[in-house]
C-alpha cells in the first residue's frame, strides 16, 4: 500500500457521513485497509530498497554494509520522509489524532527493516540479535495495526 494512501484514507473517512465510510461513502472499504496501508509504507520501503543496493555488497551466502554511516543516515531520512509523506497531504485537515497517526509509517518502517536482514536497522542497532529484533517487529507490527484499524474507526465517526 502507501503513507500517502493512509493519508488519503483518513481524509476520505473525515469527509464522509459519519458511520458511512466502510460501506456506502467513499473510501468505502473497512478498516483494516487502512491498517494496510499504513503498515507498508511502499514509498520508503522501495527508497530502502535502492539505498541498500548501492550501500551493501551481496557475495553468497553474505550480505556486507559497505557504506555504514551513509545507510545510518539515510535511516533517520527515511524516517522522516515517511513522517512527511503522511504529514504533507494532512496538513490542511490536521486534527489531534494526527499526532498519532503520523507515526504509525515510520514505525512500520522501522519494523520492516528489523524483520530482514543487512537493512538500514543493522547500520543503527547491529548488536540487536535476530531473534530479539524479529520478535520485537512482529509485537510492533501487531499493535501498529490494532492502532490503525482504531484511528480508521474514529476517523469514520468523525462530523465532517
Amino acid at each position: 500500500m502507501s503513507t500517502l494512501a493512509f493519508a488519503a484514507l483518513t481524509t476520505r473517512r473525515e469527509e464522509a457521513t459519519p458511520g458511512t465510510s466502510t460501506s456506502t461513502a467513499p473510501p468505502g472499504v473497512q478498516s483494516y485497509v487502512d491498517a494496510l496501508a499504513a503498515l507498508v509504507p511502499a514509498e520508503v520501503l522501495t527508497l530502502h530498497g535502492i539505498i541498500l543496493s548501492v550501500t551493501t555488497k551481496t557475495q553468497t551466502p553474505a550480505t556486507t554494509i559497505t557504506e555504514p554511516q551513509t545507510l545510518y543516515w539515510a535511516f533517520f531520512g527515511l524516517l522522516l520522509l515517511a513522517t512527511a509523506l503522511y504529514v504533507v497531504p494532512r496538513f490542511k485537515r490536521w486534527d489531534r489524532l494526527d499526532y498519532v497517526r503520523m507515526f504509525i509509517p515510520p514505525v512500520a518502517f522501522v519494523a520492516w527493516t528489523m524483520l530482514q536482514r543487512a537493512t538500514a536497522f543493522d547500520a543503527v542497532c547491529p548488536s540487536l540479535g535476530d531473534a530479539s529484533r524479529t520478535v520485537i517487529a512482529v509485537f510492533v507490527a501487531a499493535f501498529l495495526a490494532f492502532v490503525a484499524a482504531v484511528l480508521a474507526n474514529k476517523a469514520d465517526q468523525k462530523q465532517p
